[in-house]
């Protein structure tokens, strides 16, 4: 079996996962609905802070630094912990069971500590990555290109070596940088098969989007072109939603992918559901 075929054999596996166990759609639904009422609920300080500042240029003072942090912290909070639902549930999926919404949020709760630890550590991140942007947009000529672009490898590695850290605290019970070595050793031995299919996923939600977003544009310029506001607000919602439920179900689809890739690399048990061959593939080739 090709690397293509794999591919497309590990995605059908993923979604076949997915249709067993589609309440773990509402976890990122939940996230995003609690991100965007804490991103509210902070908004009105974070605009206090920039109004402290004199002249409109942005400070890193002691006031702005917290708000920033808060706002990190609270966001990576949200995210690990739903992450944390959908991991677990695939993990029981995967072992052959069938875990209910209840007990993966009651799961979630169990590793309270682990998600905190980790979200401390994101947060820290975020806002080392906010400042770089920042200075970036502050320097001039070749310090601001190098700042940039500094900012962009530094995320860029960080998104790559935390690929399978929620996993590892789903599965080990890791602390954050336990679970980074963790998620590193796991990268390493699936290479190629986890950023292909990361970065692949990132694709083809794009293109199962791109309809949704061209329909908008679409609207919007009939809109002015005589359609009634009416109906076009009612196709803008339809359309929104449509574009919401794509970003829910590969979001999903993610951490399904990478929560069976670390079962198999962790226990060397193939996940109910997935084919050893298919699975043996992706670690063989990572070697080669």
């Amino acid at each position: 079996m090709n690397f293509w075929d794999r591919t497309w054999a590990l995605t059908r596996m993923t979604f076949d996962v997915i249709k067993k166990d589609n309440e773990m759609l509402l976890f990122p639904l939940l996230a995003a609905v609690c991100s965007v009422l804490f991103s509210v609920a902070m908004l009105f300080p974070t605009v206090i802070t920039h109004l402290l500042n004199d002249g409109g240029s942005f400070v890193w003072g002691p006031l702005q630094l917290a708000a920033t942090f808060a706002t990190y912290f609270g966001l990576a909070f949200i995210t690990t912990f739903f992450n944390t639902c959908v991991v677990y549930t695939t993990r029981v999926r995967l072992s052959g069971g069938d875990a209910t919404f209840g007990e993966s949020v009651s799961f979630a709760f169990s590793r309270i500590g682990r998600i905190i630890s980790w979200s401390l550590l994101a947060a820290s991140v975020g806002l080392l990555l906010s400042m770089l942007e920042n200075a970036a947009r502050n320097a001039k000529g070749v310090g601001s290109i190098l700042l940039s672009i500094l900012r962009g490898l530094l995320a860029t590695a960080w998104n790559v070596v935390t690929l399978f850290v929620v996993p590892a605290m789903v599965y080990q019970d890791l602390g954050p940088i336990d679970a980074i070595k963790s998620s590193m050793d796991t990268l390493r031995n699936t290479w190629g098969e986890s950023l292909a299919r990361h970065y692949g996923m990132g694709l083809a939600s794009f293109l199962f989007t791109l309809p949704g977003i061209l329909g908008a544009v679409l609207v919007v310029v009939a809109m002015g072109g005589g359609l009634p506001a009416g109906a076009g607000i009612a196709l803008l919602a339809v359309l929104g939603l449509y574009i919401l439920g794509v970003a829910l179900v590969f979001n999903v689809a993610n951490a399904v992918f990478n929560t069976a890739l670390y079962h198999y690399a962790t226990s060397r048990q193939v996940p109910a559901g997935f084919s050893p061959e298919v699975l043996q593939g992706a670690f063989t080739q990572s070697h080669a």
